[in-house]
């Protein structure tokens, strides 16, 4: 026994065409050009998706790259300032140390004698609260006396001389002034003297 079921094509067709049933629908047609012209653009579009991402990669490498010149085009612009304020304060400080030289009281001491003045030997003062003057103003005075303490830094150092110039130490009336320095006022004789202790 078989179970297959004789086929009637004539059967079929007075069965669709029965009333009370539709009639099947006629599919359309469409152009063949279509489809093709979509499977182009979806073949173009993951082509460009791939471009486009090629792009952003490449420009954000860019800002990268121009980030990086610019944070180390910094640095080195900290690195120079921070040389040329090193050498500042180092110029600072010399210029501190000779102004430290020329204020000294040996300095000072040898540029008035070199401008003419004159030391007095007793000096005398004048009191505000009644006008009296203290010190003998009769005294004669005496030649200026040289430094007893040589200040060895002031060898390099300008003295002004009488024109009101900065000349050598060595030369004129400072380099004799300097040279008379030198020398001890007066040759130590004896023994040192020390406290008595008990």
């Amino acid at each position: 026994m078989t179970s297959t079921v004789p086929w009637n094509r004539d059967a079929m067709r007075d069965a669709a065409t029965a009333p009370g049933t539709e009639a099947p629908r006629e599919r359309h047609l469409r152009i063949a050009g279509t489809p093709a012209r979509r499977q182009r653009r979806a073949a173009l579009s993951p082509l460009i998706g791939a471009l486009t991402a090629v792009g952003v990669v490449l420009a954000i490498l860019g800002v990268q790259l121009g980030l990086s010149i610019m944070v180390s085009q910094g640095a080195y612009e900290t690195r120079a300032l921070e040389i040329e304020q090193r050498d500042l304060m180092r110029v600072e400080r010399v210029l501190q140390q000779n102004v430290e030289k020329l204020s000294s009281p040996q300095n000072l001491a040898e540029n008035a004698a070199a401008l003419g003045m004159v030391q007095n030997s007793h000096p005398a003062s004048l009191r505000l609260s009644d006008g009296a003057v203290l010190g003998d103003l009769d005294s004669p005075t005496t030649e200026a006396a040289d430094n007893l303490i040589p200040n060895a830094t002031l060898e390099n150092m300008p003295v002004v001389d009488a024109d009101g110039l900065l000349v050598d130490r060595g030369s004129g009336q400072a380099g004799a002034a300097a040279a008379a320095s030198q020398d001890p006022p007066v040759p130590w004789e004896g023994k040192l003297p020390a406290p008595s202790t008990r």
